[in-house]
């Protein structure tokens, strides 16, 4: 039997929304475990906390949410112990990458499609403005866009959902990370995918 190599792991996290009207207690001790290699869907009902699941592994639950308590190892690391500028510039857009659910609202409007793809090769694979250029059009064709010379040149706006959706998983898979969180990954998606 192969040993599989541990991920990440959540351990009891807890995240409480402040509110007006009290505390909203919207995950209350979430546990799970993600392997090197392994799809893990994470399934429940609107509100059940998907999505602050998701946000939480980046620190990026919005106010008025805390993240109480909890441990989150990523790599042998709490996630939850390192400050919000390490996770900016170590972990998110490199070694954790997530798809936001709304990929239209999530792109930059006044970047082209390409630019914004490139952007991130540039910055994080230390690559020219030429080859970056060149590996977004091998990824856009890699996620089945049709005439990614043009795609690259146009704005989110122009995209259909399904089409924008695709751009950020070209995005997101850019950077090569060691794991990919798809928020509501069918929200948008088109029939050919």
């Amino acid at each position: 039997m192969m040993v599989k190599d541990l991920l990440l792991e959540i351990k009891d996290l807890r995240v409480n929304f402040y509110t007006y009207r009290g505390v909203v207690k919207a995950l209350n001790g979430v546990n799970l475990k993600i392997y090197k290699g392994e799809f893990f869907g994470l399934v429940g009902e609107t509100g059940c906390g998907k999505s602050v699941t998701a946000s939480g592994v980046l620190n990026l639950v919005q106010n008025p949410g805390k993240i109480e308590r909890g441990e989150i190892i990523f790599k042998g690391r709490d996630l939850l112990k390192m400050s919000k500028e390490e996770i900016r510039e170590k972990i998110r857009g490199k070694e954790i990458t997530m798809i936001m659910q709304y990929p239209v609202s999530a792109l930059n409007p006044v970047m082209n499609n390409g630019d914004q793809i490139a952007e991130g090769l540039i910055a994080n694979k230390n690559m020219s403005e030429r080859e970056a250029k060149k590996r977004v059009i091998e990824l856009l064709r890699e996620v089945n866009i049709p005439e990614p010379e043009k795609i690259v040149r146009q704005y989110p706006h122009q995209l259909s959902g399904g089409m924008a959706q695709r751009v950020m998983i070209a995005m997101m898979l850019s950077t090569e990370p060691s794991l990919l969180i798809a928020d509501e990954p069918t929200t948008a998606l088109d029939v050919s995918i």
